[in-house]
């Protein structure tokens, strides 16, 4: 039986490349540049990130980033975080003799612009990420970005600074209407400032849903707030202002101080458009966050599309970050993410069949088909493994690593799913992307079934409340290998003395 199928899968290839022999390359439909409409030819996978090919000579790696996305003048202090390494696939060369131990980093940070020194520290090769203070007495705020730049060596190298690493500082006017927003970038989550927090920072764990505008958001203010009751703190409502006038909306989720993501996915690619859109939303007082793209990769949307709007809205609006939703598994990551400052995953694998396509009549393989879910086995551990897809690939591009917001299934049908997730396996779903480093869950789609509805709420009232949401705003989780197999998922989340535990099974079957 085993050997039947493998056989008619590979007529099936054959089949298809014959019948599309003269079809153009362009004129294929693809999703995440797979071909999945039957009569189609199957085509060799591209837009394939690899892991870096290893130097035969060690390199010294060095990155520095500011602590936090932005400051603002309300703040006299800032951090950077800086980090030096031995690598041998990222960093620079460097001349070092076994009588040298290479130990410790001496380096200061300047103002690229005035050559003023922020700060001079040394720092252990290898350890940790470590934090530096500094002070923004001789910074005038602005909107445009410092450029700030690291000179450094290792010490008892002749005093030679052999390494140069580059960033962008953001101190701007601080802002006493509306809302700012920044992302934590050593410990991934978001910080949030807005009349309610009488324009202090205060840390911020979105939970919530993308939401129906139409079949629910706009129909009241009552709906909005029960939303709200729920326990979610945060929405995606999937409209815009492009989508008529919906002033009125966005005035509800201001006094329910309900955050929110704001969803240019349908104009985001004519930046026009998104510039007739910033000033309608950046002053408002729940405003979150643009949401850009979604599935850009599975649409094979233009490759600098995704970082064109990012550069606009940068421009226009550095109070606020910019997410999207990428769909593949593994499909022109560098390009697309290149756009945003927190990556969100959508793997749905609940109630598929991963290796046929039932509403295409094809196979599914890592060069053919589209099942719903690209790469997936059609069990919980897609959602932990996406994640850690995403991040392995920011350490191959030898970038600083993003924030990953988990976007999960709460729905069905379509042809791809055949049922919905229990409530157990949405729990799992949650606490497996918690585990794995998500900093956001924000799942599709509500209204949903009242299951569905009452999973997602209970875990929201936890995880977004103290002392749960302190664990998981102030420190990344640290996964363990439990002994005997890996039907377990464990991670813990270690915050001074004390410590907190998730543990997911993998599986309810």
């Amino acid at each position: 039986m085993i050997w039947t199928t493998i056989a008619l899968a590979l007529l099936v290839v054959v089949g298809e490349a014959d019948q599309s022999s003269m079809v153009p390359l362009s004129d294929i439909p693809r999703w995440c540049g797979k071909p999945y409409q039957k009569g189609f030819r199957n085509l060799p996978p591209h837009g394939v990130l690899h892991p870096p090919v290893a130097s035969s000579d060690p390199m010294l790696f060095v990155q520095v980033k500011s602590r936090h996305s932005i400051y603002d003048s309300s703040e006299p202090t800032g951090e950077c975080i800086v980090q030096a390494s031995v690598s041998y696939t990222h960093g620079e060369p460097f001349n070092h003799t076994a009588s040298i131990p290479l130990e410790t980093l001496v380096f200061d940070i300047r103002v690229g612009d005035t050559d003023h020194l922020l700060l001079s520290a040394t720092i252990d090769i290898n350890a940790r990420q470590q934090v530096f203070e500094f002070s923004f007495s001789a910074l005038t705020p602005r909107l445009q970005p410092f450029p700030i730049t690291l000179h450094g060596g290792p010490v008892g190298d002749s005093g030679h600074r052999n390494c140069t690493t580059n960033t962008e500082l953001y101190y701007l006017p601080a802002k006493k209407s509306g809302s700012t927003v920044k992302i934590d970038n050593l410990r991934g989550g978001m910080l949030v400032a807005n009349h309610n927090t009488n324009y202090t920072f205060e840390p911020f764990l979105p939970f919530g849903f993308y939401t129906s505008c139409s079949g629910y958001l706009n129909y009241s203010l009552a709906n909005v707030l029960a939303y709200r009751d729920l326990g979610f703190n945060a929405v995606n409502p999937v409209c815009a202002f492009t989508d008529g006038d919906l002033e009125y909306l966005y005035d509800w989720l201001d006094e329910a101080n309900l955050w929110y993501q704001y969803d240019m996915r349908g104009s985001y690619l004519n930046l026009s458009a998104v510039a007739e859109q910033i000033p309608l939303i950046e002053d408002r007082s729940a405003f979150l966050s643009w949401y850009t793209a979604d599935e850009p990769d599975g649409w094979q949307h233009p490759l600098n599309a995704t970082l064109s709007a990012y550069a606009l809205l940068k421009e226009q609006d550095p109070y606020h970050p910019t997410g999207l939703v990428l769909n593949c598994d593994n499909y022109y990551f560098e390009q697309y993410s290149a756009g945003a400052d927190y990556l969100m995953e959508d793997a749905y694998p609940i109630g598929i069949n991963p290796i046929y396509s039932r509403p295409w009549d094809t196979i599914c393989n890592e060069t053919y088909g589209d099942c719903g879910c690209d790469s997936c086995v059609g069990g919980l551990q897609d959602i932990s493994d996406r994640l850690d897809s995403y991040l392995d690939y920011q350490d191959w591009l030898g970038a600083w690593q993003k924030p990953i917001w988990a976007v999960l299934q709460a729905f069905s049908g379509e042809g791809y799913w055949d049922r919905d997730p229990t409530m157990k396996e949405s729990w799992a779903m949650m606490l497996l992307s918690l585990n794995h480093g998500a900093k956001a869950i924000m799942s599709w789609l509500f209204p949903t079934t009242d299951p569905l509805s009452a999973a997602h709420a209970a875990f929201a009232k936890v995880a977004t409340r103290a002392p749960v949401s302190s664990f998981l705003t102030s420190t990344q989780p640290t996964r363990i290998a439990p002994e005997g197999g890996s039907l377990l998922d464990v991670a813990y989340w270690g915050v001074e003395k004390q410590v907190m535990v998730g543990l997911s099974p993998f599986s309810y079957l």
